[in-house]
């Protein structure tokens, strides 16, 4: 029996790079460190080609069902819900740009991926295992879990989020980069919603340092919101931490109405304070047999929105690289040379443009849309495929470097 590709984390891009590879008849065990892959989190937007790149893993129509369509987005002055100027702030989608954009909870697409994953192989996914460190040679690599096992394969996958062990071991363990933002994530039911939704079904409000999103889930049912706001004070980073009520309106002191209407009537059950960090780009993501996708690799700050499309984006071209090279090593190396440049450059610039955000609503007209053009012309299952290096020996080491 040849040995498994082992993926560490079942998070957006682990399920995807498991499925993908599970359909070129490989064999893969996911290591996911929770005990349930259940409702949490919020919502999620998937763009076109993101969308179809999942698509071509044989779950558009389960993706489909679960999903609602964008109907337009405007950004809006905080204060008085007036449409702020600019191409950004006017932006509203075409028909043709609706087609394949995917508006849906995070669950229900962790949902649609382990579905399709368990159709293949019921058996791949592993609940309750965490690698706690790794080992390799030229043969392989085995993964030690924190139960006290350990499983070899033929290489691991470091999916395991922002705070990667696979990546602290690979590059020597350090710290995420504090942001000093926190995300204020909250979800409300539309017959709460309703009477404060006068700007449509999608949109931005931008204030000082301060901006709320929110767009439609769940077949309408659901609004989803996350704000985003300056708090060095916090530092954690769950879905189970709560903000209160009275923090909530605090954010919102002064702001428009239908932005307080929705915070006001946001269950507390469901409002999940998270602090913002990320990391500084690498260098290079393999290190020999184990490489590194989706946050592990490059974590983003969610100011474009791209940090599934990233993982998605990982997921789809490393196993392509499996598929066109038999050689691990190589088709590892293949990788991170198609990956790490578009990558690194959106990590960065998805700091640009949180600052940009944080100018205010006087600064809406500078910024561009930026979703589009990060995207533009880059299709992961399309785009041409490097050569391996000549040697892989003389690789970059995978470390940090400043931006």
């Amino acid at each position: 029996m040849t040995a498994p590709i082992i993926i560490a984390g079942g998070g957006i891009a682990g399920l995807t790079v498991a499925l993908a590879l599970l359909r070129q008849g490989k064999r893969v065990v996911v290591l996911e460190q929770t005990r349930e892959i259940g409702d949490v989190g919020a919502g999620i937007s998937l763009g076109a080609r993101t969308s179809r790149a999942l698509y071509s893993l044989g779950v558009e129509a389960a993706l489909k069902a679960v999903s609602d369509s964008p109907q337009g987005s405007t950004a809006l002055d905080y204060r008085t819900g007036e449409v702020l100027g600019g191409a950004f702030a006017r932006r509203n989608w075409s028909a043709a740009d609706m087609v394949d954009v995917n508006m849906l909870h995070r669950a229900d697409l962790f949902d649609v991926l382990k579905g399709a994953i368990d159709a293949i192989d019921p058996r791949a996914v592993r609940l309750g295992e965490k690698v706690a460190r790794y080992e390799q040679d030229e043969s392989g690599v085995t993964a030690f879990l924190t139960s006290g096992t350990a499983i070899s394969g033929s290489v691991l996958i470091g999916a395991d989020g922002l705070r990667s062990t696979v990546r602290a071991q690979m590059t020597g363990s350090t710290a995420p980069r504090s942001t000093g933002r926190v995300a204020y994530r909250f979800l409300v039911p539309m017959a709460l919603a309703a009477p404060f939704m006068g700007a449509g079904p999608a949109g931005i409000y931008v204030g000082s340092r301060v901006a709320l999103g929110r767009y439609v889930i769940r077949k309408g049912s659901l609004v989803n919101c996350v704000a985003f706001a300056h708090n060095d004070r916090v530092s954690e980073e769950s879905w189970s931490r709560r903000a209160s009520r009275d923090e909530l309106l605090a954010l919102f002191d002064g702001w428009h109405v239908d932005v307080r209407g929705l915070a006001a009537a946001a269950p507390l059950d469901r409002t999940a304070r998270w602090a913002l960090y990320d990391r500084n780009p690498l260098e290079a993501w393999v290190d020999g047999r184990v490489a590194l996708i989706g946050d592990a690799a490059h974590p983003l700050i969610p100011f474009l929105g791209l940090g599934a499309a990233m993982g998605v984006e990982d997921a789809i071209v490393l196993s392509r690289a499996f598929e066109c090279w038999s050689d691990p090593t190589a088709a590892l190396d293949v990788y991170q040379r198609a990956r790490t440049t578009r990558a690194n450059a959106i990590l960065l610039e998805s700091r640009r443009q949180a600052e940009i955000f944080d100018v205010g609503p006087d600064a809406i007209d500078s910024i561009p849309d930026a979703e589009r053009e990060s995207r533009k012309d880059y299709d992961p299952v399309s785009v041409t495929l490097p050569e391996p290096a000549t040697s892989l020996t003389d690789n970059v080491s995978p470390k940090e470097v400043l931006p």
